[in-house]
């Protein structure tokens, strides 16, 4: 009888820890049984009901909640704050009461939760006595600007966690700064579904593909001034597409700097789940965050054959290579907009190359690699 493992998931919308939560469960079903546990419904139990993955839904919340992209929402979150800790203290402790009623936790070998703004998996940890592995997605405080509505959460969850999962070695290190017990962590990168039918765009125009929510912390401002200072002759040649879920006001103000600006050519659209069919329409894929964990979008776009642009933040030189992607600097529009008109004027056949070195650099991070060491970190776990 396979055991079973119970995912703690933080989010209903499909971003990249989520896709990551759902590859990682759907490929370790030959060894062992997933159970997801979400807090509402959504798109996740939708990708959950497709994969035929097994869920169920209780009332639970995280520990951390985002301070708000405006002054006035987050002057609110401020005096609010100590009722969304008493929010969060009392839907938790009604939640623990409650879960039996939906899974026998007798049954539950061990437990995973997905992101670390969540303690939810480490309260049921401390209350059965079942192993706890957390993944560290992402920083916390200089990507999402989170408030915590635990104090020493740091202290907590090395209290109640066996074995922390890091996406990146950044990421690694900036949580054994916080305090989390660096022998407790283990380096294993994101996995990506891999898409083997892959064709080079061999459009002249450059066509650039932009995934991620459309939020501060993504950086899609720092792609429209890099466009602000192409000349205008190149410019009308590119086309740029954002695609995800939007934060208003921040979309708001893009659209205000793209008409001040008058750009041409920029187009947004809402979250897409099946990313590889509007892949093949761009020939160069783009991240510009300020402190991604992994960025898995990186991945997506070298499987998929598109030339990438990074920052040189976060996780993501470790992702890349200097012969299968560029990295600007962040917050330098002019390097962004050189490396652009760099790509622009460039041979077909020399993007073809580069496009080519991403592919085979996408091959190391497939979900498939990723849910195998998942997995040889459980069977360690559970042998003890």
């Amino acid at each position: 009888m396979k055991k079973k493992i119970l995912f703690i998931a933080n989010e209903i919308q499909i971003g990249g820890a989520t896709k990551s939560l759902v590859y990682m469960a759907k490929n370790m079903h030959k060894q062992y049984e997933p159970i997801i546990l979400i807090n509402k419904e959504g798109q996740l139990t939708k990708m959950c009901e497709k994969y035929n993955i097994k869920y169920y839904i209780l009332n639970y919340e995280g520990f951390a909640v985002c301070e708000g992209i405006t002054k006035f929402k987050k002057v609110a979150k401020k005096i609010l704050f100590p009722l969304l800790k008493l929010k969060y203290f009392i839907r938790n402790k009604l939640a623990l009461k409650q879960i039996d009623k939906l899974i026998d936790m007798n049954e539950i070998s061990l437990i995973h939760t997905n992101v670390n703004r969540d303690d939810f998996g480490a309260l049921l940890s401390k209350k059965y006595h079942i192993p706890h592995i957390m993944h560290l997605r992402e920083f916390g405080d200089s990507d999402y600007k989170l408030l915590y509505l635990r104090k020493k959460y740091i202290t907590f969850l090395n209290n109640n966690t066996d074995r922390f999962i890091a996406i990146s070695n950044v990421i690694k290190e900036n949580f054994v700064k916080k305090g989390i017990d660096k022998n407790k962590i283990k380096v294993i990168y994101n996995g990506v579904q891999l898409n083997e039918k892959a064709k080079t765009n061999t459009d002249k125009n450059l066509n650039i593909l932009f995934l991620g929510g459309i939020q501060e912390s993504k950086g899609q401002l720092e792609l429209i001034e890099a466009l602000n200072l192409i000349p205008a002759e190149i410019r009308k040649n590119i086309n740029v597409s954002f695609y995800g879920e939007a934060n208003k006001d921040y979309k708001k103000m893009l659209l205000n700097k793209i008409e001040n600006y008058n750009l041409q050519n920029i187009k947004f659209h809402s979250f897409i789940d099946n990313i590889d069919i509007i892949m093949k329409d761009y020939n160069v894929g783009i991240m510009c965050s300020k402190s991604e964990a992994f960025g898995r979008v990186i991945v997506e776009y070298m499987t998929n054959k598109l030339i990438t642009i990074v920052p040189n933040t976060g996780a993501c030189p470790e992702i890349v290579t200097k012969n299968s992607s560029f990295i600007y600097k962040h917050n330098d529009y002019q390097d962004l907009a050189d490396i652009i008109i760099k790509i622009y004027n460039m041979p077909l056949e020399e993007r073809n190359k580069i496009s080519q070195n991403g592919y085979e650099r996408a091959k190391e991070f497939s979900d498939i690699k990723n849910a195998e060491n998942i997995m040889k970190l459980y069977d360690e776990i559970l042998e003890k």
